[in-house]
C-alpha cells in the first residue's frame, strides 16, 4: 500500500473568526472574482505571504546562494505576469492578493470577453469549453502564465464556437470598460440627466386655494353686491317718511 499519506492544509485561515473589515473585504473580493468561497481567497493569501517572506529573508542576505535565488524567484513571479519586467523585491514586498486573483484562468477568461461575468467564466471552464494551447483546462483557480493568457480560447467541439450561440457574449472591447463619455457626447449625457432630475414643480397651497375657492369667492362678492342693493333700497324707502315728520 506504501507509506500513508495524510492531507494538510496548503493555507492559513485567519486568526480571528470575527473581524467586520476583514469580512466586508473578503465578502467584496468573492463578488468581484466569482469565487466559490473565501477558502480561495486564503489560499491566494498564504501564496503572497509565503512569497513576500522569501524577499524579505533574500533581501537580508548577500550571499551568492541568495542573488540566484532572487532571480529564480523574480523570474517566476514575471513569467506568471504578477510583477513588470524590471521589478525588484521591493516590488514583492507590495504585492497584494488581488493580483494574484487576476492571474486566475477564470479572471483571465472574463477579461478577455470568452464570458460576459465571472461567475460564467467559471462554469465555462468547469464544463470544459475552455482550452489553453489546444488542452482542455478545467481548473478555475490554476494561474495563467504570460504565455498561456495568450492561447486561451474555446474548446473547438463546444457550442460556443458558434458566434450565433446565445450563451456567448458579445464581442468587447477596450472602450466597453470606460464609461466616460466622450466630449460630443459628454453634453446629450448632461441634458438627459438634467431632465431626469427635474421634477415638476408643485404649486403651494396658498396658490392653490385661490383657483380652488374662485366660486366661493363670486358667491360671497355677489351676495354683497345684492345686501348693499337691499340695504340701498330700505334707505331710500324710510327716508320720505322722515321728511313728512318732520314738517309736521
Amino acid at each position: 500500500m506504501g507509506d500513508p499519506k495524510f492531507p494538510r492544509k496548503h493555507y492559513d485561515t485567519p486568526s480571528h473568526p470575527w473581524q467586520k473589515e476583514r469580512i466586508e473585504k473578503e465578502s467584496a473580493l468573492v463578488h468581484q472574482y466569482g469565487l466559490k468561497n473565501k477558502r480561495e481567497i486564503w489560499k491566494a493569501s498564504t501564496s503572497v505571504r509565503q512569497m513576500r517572506q522569501q524577499a524579505r529573508k533574500l533581501t537580508a542576505t548577500a550571499s551568492e546562494q541568495a542573488q540566484k535565488e532572487r532571480g529564480l524567484l523574480l523570474g517566476r513571479l514575471d513569467r506568471l505576469g504578477l510583477l513588470d519586467r524590471g521589478s525588484n523585491l521591493e516590488d514583492v514586498l507590495r504585492m497584494d492578493v488581488e493580483k494574484l486573483l487576476d492571474r486566475r484562468l477564470q479572471t483571465q477568461v472574463y477579461l478577455q470577453g470568452l464570458a460576459s461575468t465571472p461567475k460564467q467564466s467559471r462554469q465555462l471552464i468547469t464544463h470544459g469549453h475552455i482550452t489553453i494551447d489546444g488542452t482542455v483546462a478545467r481548473v478555475p483557480g490554476m494561474l495563467v502564465t504570460r504565455m498561456q493568457e495568450k492561447q486561451i480560447a474555446y474548446f473547438s467541439g463546444s457550442p460556443l464556437m458558434s458566434d450565433l450561440h446565445p450563451v456567448r457574449p458579445k464581442p468587447r472591447t477596450g472602450a466597453d470598460f470606460d464609461t466616460e463619455p466622450t466630449e460630443e457626447e459628454a453634453p446629450a449625457v448632461k441634458e438627459k440627466a438634467k431632465t431626469s432630475d427635474e421634477k415638476p414643480e408643485k404649486s403651494s397651497p396658498d396658490e392653490a386655494q385661490p383657483k380652488a375657492k374662485k366660486p366661493a369667492a363670486e358667491k360671497k362678492e355677489k351676495s354683497a353686491v345684492k345686501a348693499k342693493e337691499a340695504a340701498a333700497e330700505k334707505a331710500a324707502e324710510t327716508t320720505p317718511g322722515t321728511a313728512s315728520e318732520e314738517k309736521k
